[in-house]
């Protein structure tokens, strides 16, 4: 699983879309019997600098998580931003790993950030592309922690850290709620 996160996010998030949009095989539901839904805590800061002094495109990220996958290392990387359609907000796409003790998946999700908040805020929806739950949707959300709770090392923003929550949610035939 380490070798899937490292190769989804060293790689582009060409045809992401096309997989992201694909319903999960009834054999990738099967294997996740008992496991209709999930919940995953983490704590993320950038470790890289962005790829231009107006984006966070190309940045990457470090940090931990919890939760239903079992304490262990989160791996991000941010592969498009957007600063200027809907002034006030960060709209991004992004690369989120998560590698427990207990599972690890990828997910693409797309991050809607209030930067007019304190602290600042954010909504993530996605979908796990790869590992642990493919297919499942994912809602969750961060808030903005500066100074960060946490140790943050190679942080490119000193302190500030981001710590949230991802639900993942697979589909199925009859809903629930």
């Amino acid at each position: 699983m380490k070798r899937l996160i490292a190769s989804v996010l060293a790689g582009t998030a060409v045809g992401v879309s096309a997989v992201a949009q694909s319903p999960p095989a009834a054999a990738e539901v099967a294997r996740h019997a008992g496991h209709r839904s999930a919940d995953v805590t983490f704590t993320k800061w950038v470790t890289s600098q962005p790829a231009g002094p107006s984006t966070l495109a190309g940045a990457s990220m470090t940090g931990r998580v919890g939760g239903d996958v079992g304490r262990g290392a989160f791996v991000g990387a941010i592969t498009r931003d957007d600063t200027t359609s809907k002034p006030g907000f960060w709209l991004a796409q992004a690369l989120y790993g998560a590698n427990g003790t207990k599972h690890s998946f990828v997910a693409y999700n797309f991050i809607t950030e209030n930067d007019t908040t304190k602290p600042v805020t954010a909504t993530i929806s996605g979908i796990v592309i790869g590992g642990w739950m493919t297919g499942a949707r994912v809602r969750g959300q961060y808030t903005q922690r500066d100074p960060c709770p946490v140790p943050t090392p190679g942080n490119v923003f000193g302190r500030v850290c981001f710590q949230g929550t991802l639900h993942l949610r697979l589909a199925h035939d009859t809903p629930e709620d």
